[in-house]
């Protein structure tokens, strides 16, 4: 090798090492500025959530101001309190209206009788429910669907009109599934409405129900640092997202205790014997009730005597009548009879003065 080739060799390892050099020095630049972002996305995202807590409390407050102004009449300019108007809770609606949504909020559903932690997910244009056995059939001569929601251990049956298809593009794949759109009956928090969905199995998914823009729009703003803002009906079966089911059972609580105990206690329980009645309807014979065949026989005995009490009270009245009619006949013969004797008495009186007058002659 040439002394020429050893001193290009060694000026490209120069190179090479002036090169790795610069690179270990891009490397820390890169990695501490890396730091640097995560450090600064923290920041701003305790700055936001501070923001946000700080706008809660301002409203609060304003909205404890406006009640001290509704109270003492200074608002309206009046003292009648029949023009006080109640005042928005501000934790669950914007000044202009609109509620509150979190990311995840119980929607319950009329046709399925039962309230689904759903996802509400504003990149989706149209809410979907999780379906399987779908089966069209007609009713009054409209298009219908029947299908069956499958979550948390439980099957739900629901039969909804049908409202038109959508074609649903994937972009992983660059196909198009057609899906059958209907309508359904919601309710969240203290909105009411009827809404589509596509019927799609999510069976394999975390929530059954996702809610989607076309739902929230114009009368919703989601906040999604918060979750559960509305609420829930607790006297409506509750379907949790998958996790959360699972996490339930493994404690051994069932979210559905509550409701299952309230249902049992309206529609009753297995009858028990009773001492004074027999079979009754309820757990504790001392609260029983009759017997059904007993309670009728009690209603038959009771019509029985009421008939007979009637009917005696009928051939009283009826008795009286006649009494009070025969007294009246005898009053009436007895007067004729008077009536007959002054008359007879009155031409007898004629008749001898007629005699005495023609002796006379």
């Amino acid at each position: 090798m040439s002394k020429a080739t050893n001193e290009h060799l060694l000026q490209m390892q120069g190179q090479i090492q002036s090169i790795n050099e610069e690179l270990s020095s891009q490397r820390a630049t890169l990695g501490r500025l890396s730091a640097e972002l995560v450090a600064q996305r923290q920041e701003n995202d305790e700055f936001r959530r501070n923001l946000l807590n700080e706008l809660k409390a301002l409203r609060r407050q304003n909205q404890s101001l406006l009640d001290n102004l509704y109270d003492n009449n200074l608002l309206l300019g009046s003292n009648d309190r029949s023009e006080v108007k109640p005042l928005r809770n501000y934790d669950l609606q914007t000044p202009d209206g609109k509620i509150y949504l979190g990311e995840d909020e119980y929607i319950y559903i009329k046709e399925a009788d039962a309230t689904f932690d759903s996802r509400i997910d504003t990149g989706a244009a149209v809410s979907s429910i999780s379906a399987r056995n779908i089966t069209e059939f007609e009713r009054n001569g409209k298009r219908w669907y029947r299908f069956t929601i499958e979550a948390n251990d439980h099957n739900i049956e629901v039969e909804a009109p049908f409202v038109r298809t959508s074609i649903i593009r994937q972009s992983s794949s660059q196909k198009s599934i057609e899906r059958v759109v209907v309508a359904l009956n919601i309710k969240v928090g203290d909105y009411s409405a009827q809404t589509e969905f596509t019927l799609t199995d999510r069976s394999h998914m975390q929530y059954p129900v996702l809610i989607g823009r076309t739902m929230i729009q114009d009368i919703a703003v989601v906040d999604v640092s918060r979750d559960h803002i509305q609420g829930r009906n607790k006297d409506t079966f509750l379907v949790l997202n998958g996790d959360d089911y699972e996490k339930a059972m493994k404690e051994g609580n069932d979210p559905n205790a509550e409701y299952k105990a309230k249902r049992e206690s309206m529609a009753g329980q297995v009858a028990f014997p009773s001492q004074e009645y027999g079979d009754n309807l309820g757990p504790n014979s001392e609260n029983a009730l009759p017997a059904v065949r007993n309670q009728r026989q009690d209603e038959a005995n009771d019509k029985k005597l009421r008939q007979e009490q009637q009917a005696k009270a009928n051939d009283a009245a009826t008795t009286a009548q006649d009494k009070a009619t025969d007294k009246a006949t005898d009053k009436d013969a007895a007067a004729k009879d008077d009536a007959k004797s002054d008359s007879k008495a009155d031409a007898d009186t004629d008749s001898k003065a007629d005699d005495a007058a023609k002796k006379e002659q």
